[in-house]
């Protein structure tokens, strides 16, 4: 099963989903301490991690879209 993840996925996509796989079986075993009582909510970090790449993202698209010159802005 292990060389067909490899072989379909490669050998990185295959490494970090292991890590992930992991990182949840430790989530639900182990015991986080947070500052906030938010930070105690089960895949807190994840979520909050994927909200914040999100936003992000549409940040630099707005930004992108703001800032950026014609085509032929420096043929003029």
């Amino acid at each position: 099963m292990i060389k067909l993840l490899f072989q379909k996925f490669g050998k990185i996509n295959t490494s970090v989903l292991f890590l992930c796989i992991l990182f949840c079986v430790l989530e639900l075993v182990g015991h986080r301490y947070g500052e906030t009582s938010i930070e105690d909510f089960l895949f807190f970090p994840a979520f909050f991690g994927f909200i914040s790449c999100i936003v992000i993202f549409k940040l630099g698209v707005s930004l992108r879209a703001f800032l950026m010159k014609d085509e032929d802005y420096y043929d003029k």
